[in-house]
């Protein structure tokens, strides 16, 4: 942490924080849209009590498709997230505003 920010690797290492059980902990999180068709958006979202899912459900639970695209989520810095009513949202790394009300800089 450098002077109340952290860095955006340090972010994505509270996105793996794992408690006793081996579940991921819950964290609140803030970050800007974005259209990449468009090019628009800059709405800011902030979500609480959000888990980090290292692949979405519906991936685990659908049969292996060869035909199925591969999200690449490294490639296209995206994570996914599933909100504290269970719904499941992708988001773009690079638009992290702040975790757990910490500020984000790159």
């Amino acid at each position: 942490m450098i002077n109340g920010f952290i860095t955006l690797s340090e972010a994505l290492k509270i996105f793996n924080l794992r408690d006793a059980s081996g579940m991921f902990v819950p964290f609140d999180i803030e970050y800007r849209t974005f259209n990449e068709q468009t090019k628009q958006g800059g709405k800011l979202k902030a979500y609480y009590g959000v888990k980090y899912l290292p692949q979405a459900k519906e991936a685990e639970e659908a049969p292996a498709d060869l035909s199925a695209k591969s999200p690449n989520h490294y490639k296209n810095r995206t994570r996914n997230i599933e909100l504290s009513n269970g719904e499941i949202k992708k988001i773009r790394i690079d638009f992290i505003v702040s975790i757990n009300n910490t500020k984000v800089i790159y």
